[in-house]
């Protein structure tokens, strides 16, 4: 069963019918340079209702959608990041044009989930994925040479 969308892959925007919700994910996992904010740590602004500056939230926060918000990843609530435990992103390098497939481990053991294992197994063959566990480590997973 196909769970990854082609066509969502690098759309800009969410999703008709989803939303972010409680789920803050990429408050925790992601690097923001405008808020001096490191990657696997959560943000200062980040609150019990979510986002404390959600109305002046910086343009990295404001313009990043993940995989499951832009609907690239088919499914419900389930593959949501934070019940999934894995955050998707897929982007183009302005610089290069090279496109990068990143999967963001929210918590340890979070990639051998079953659903998270599907996903992965399915998006390596569109290409290399780079991992980022919750631990600092990185490692990528990429398609078996022929």
């Amino acid at each position: 069963m196909t769970q990854v969308l082609d066509a969502q892959l690098l759309t800009d925007h969410a999703a008709p019918g989803r939303a972010c919700g409680s789920c803050t994910a990429c408050c925790s996992a992601l690097a923001i340079i405008e808020l001096n904010k490191p990657a696997r740590r959560a943000c200062d602004h980040l609150c019990r209702t979510g986002c404390g500056i959600y109305e002046a939230r910086p343009a990295s926060c404001r313009e990043f959608h993940c995989l499951w918000l832009r609907g690239a990843i088919d499914g419900d609530q389930a593959l949501r990041p934070d019940a999934l435990g894995v955050m998707f992103d897929y982007f183009r390098m302005a610089s290069t044009g090279e496109t990068h497939l990143i999967a963001h481990e929210l918590w340890p053991g979070a990639f051998d989930s079953e659903s998270a294992q599907s996903l992965l197994d399915e998006l390596v063959q569109r290409g290399d994925v780079q991992l980022s566990y919750r631990d600092g480590r990185w490692s990528t997973l990429g398609q078996d040479p022929m």
